[in-house]
């Protein structure tokens, strides 16, 4: 299996995934879940981007706060997209 790399803008997730050590708040124990998940793939990892290198995530992300209820994009939409 080749490497799957997940990309979050928010940099304390990333670096309490990263960490050694687990946070003691209300994110600890998603974050130790999440560690568990992880440690079973070698090939997976957790990497920082900044918001605006990430922009179709980020429309995603806007965009689903106009479904009132839980929505899957199967397919991206054009409009949510960023043409390079």
């Amino acid at each position: 299996m080749q490497s799957v790399i997940f990309e979050s803008d928010c940099k304390i997730v990333v670096d309490a995934v990263n960490s050694s050590a687990n946070p003691h708040n209300e994110l600890g124990d998603i974050i130790f879940y999440c560690k568990q998940l992880l440690s079973l793939h070698a090939n997976f990892s957790v990497h920082f981007v900044r918001r605006q290198e990430n922009k179709v995530a980020h429309n995603i992300a806007r965009a689903s706060l106009s479904h009132p209820t839980p929505h899957i994009f199967s397919d991206v939409p054009s409009s949510l997209t960023l043409f390079y």
